[in-house]
Parts: C-alpha cells; structure tokens; sequence
C-alpha cells in the first residue's frame, strides 16, 4: 500500500512536469541526442576507413558509453527540480505536505518520478545503439561488436541508476534553500559530471593507434560506479535525514 501511494505521488509528478515545455520537448531531444551521436560516430569510422575503424570502434565505444549515461540522466534533473522546486514556484507544494502520506511514501514517490522515466530513456538508448550498430556493420559485411560494449553497459545498468538516485537527493536537499527551478537544473546536474571520469581518463592510455587500453576502462568505470554509489547513499542518508515538512511549509 505504501509504495502503491508512492506510485501515485510519480504519477502527479510527471503529470505536472510534462506540462512544462521545457521538460517535454527536452526528454525527446536528449533521448534522441545520445543514440544520434554514438550511431553518427559508429558509421563515420566503418564507412570511411571499415578495417581502422572496425579497430577503433571498442576504443570508441569505452568513451562514448559514458556520454551516453550523462545525456540519458539529465532529465532526471530537470523532472525532479519541477517536482519539488517547481511545486514551490506554483504554490502546490503546502497541499501537497499537508497530506496525511508519510515522509518515506512522498521522497519515494519524488524519486519514482524521476528514476522511471530516466532508466526507461538509458535503456532505450542502449538499445536503440545495440540495434543501430548492427544494421551499420551488417550493411558492411562486418561482424557484429557490441556498442556499448561490456565495460560500457557495466557502467550504464551499475553508475546510471545510482547517480539518479543521487539527482534527486541532491534535489531534495536544495529544495528548501533555492527558489526558481533553473536554480535547481544548475546545482543537481553537476551530478552528472561523475560521467566526465570515465569519459577522459582512459584517454591517457592512448597509443599512437587511437587504441585505449581496456584494463584502464575497466578501472575507471568500476570507480566512477564506486563513486557513485557512495554519492546516492550519502545524499540519499541526508536527503532521508534533513526533510522536514514543517519547515518547508513555514517557509
């Protein structure tokens, strides 16, 4: 029953966020942003040069998973800002407070929001690349590599969730202290610069080639995953810890 009104708390925020434009039309461009690019890139490389580009392409892969990670979780920012700032700036949120749900059923209800439509936009980008990239290397008579590969979708499916969760506690902890919801989409989507650490550091291992070394990828990626999952747990704690409906009301 309780994560039935949870669920509920999701729905009206949704409801609510998609009536602002900016969230509507940016949960269509960014989802489209992130398999455009890897697919755009993937054929540039086994269309102009198959053989070198056909090499590259895990290389590629290891540096593009994480852009696509970031571009799939920014709306994870901008549903959770308009569903707590947001609610502020039209004088929902004292209502919504005011309800007899418990602080556990309405930040579980504030997190579904967000990480529902955030993990069904990561996922349909992976597939959408997965499938993409083997129509690409099918239409060059090219064995089929995965992208993202291995290391790239361990990233995605362990790093991807957990810095949502961390978006929206950041999200919760500021809700109080900012007062319009571009305040927010600023401060909760420096989250998603975790993403920057395994996008630019395996760079350093590459040779003349263009060929990074896939131990290193593996590294960064299981420590961005850590990192992650330390910043979701801490914020989270916190964001459990310092919500205070009372307050928020009086304020």
């Amino acid at each position: 029953m309780a994560l039935y009104k949870s669920i509920l708390v999701a729905k009206a925020d949704l409801k609510m966020a998609m009536k602002v434009k900016m969230v509507r039309y940016g949960l269509i461009g960014i989802g489209a942003l992130g398999p455009i690019t890897m697919l755009g890139t993937v054929a540039l490389l086994v269309y102009g040069d198959p053989v070198f580009g056909l090499l590259l392409l895990p290389s590629i892969s290891a540096m593009l998973a994480p852009m696509l990670g970031m571009i799939a979780i920014i709306p994870a920012s901008m549903i959770a800002a308009n569903a707590l700032v947001g609610e502020k700036e039209m004088n929902t949120l004292e209502p919504l407070l005011s309800t007899p749900l418990t602080d556990r059923e309405l930040l579980i209800g504030k997190l579904l929001s967000s990480f529902i439509p955030s993990m069904a936009l990561l996922l349909g980008s992976i597939i959408i690349s997965e499938i993409g990239t083997f129509i690409i290397l099918s239409s060059v008579g090219a064995e089929f590599i995965p992208i993202p590969g291995v290391p790239g979708l361990f990233l995605l499916l362990t790093a991807g969730p957990t810095l949502i969760v961390a978006i929206v506690s950041v999200m919760i902890l500021i809700s109080g202290r900012v007062k319009r919801v571009y305040e927010a989409y600023q401060t909760s989507g420096a989250v998603v610069m975790v993403f920057i650490i395994p996008m630019m550091l395996p760079i350093m291992t590459m040779g003349a080639t263009g060929i990074v070394d896939m131990n290193s990828v593996w590294m960064w990626n299981i420590i961005t995953f850590l990192i992650s999952l330390v910043l979701a747990a801490s914020t989270w704690a916190l964001a459990v810890r310092k919500f205070n409906r009372d307050t928020m009301i009086s304020m």
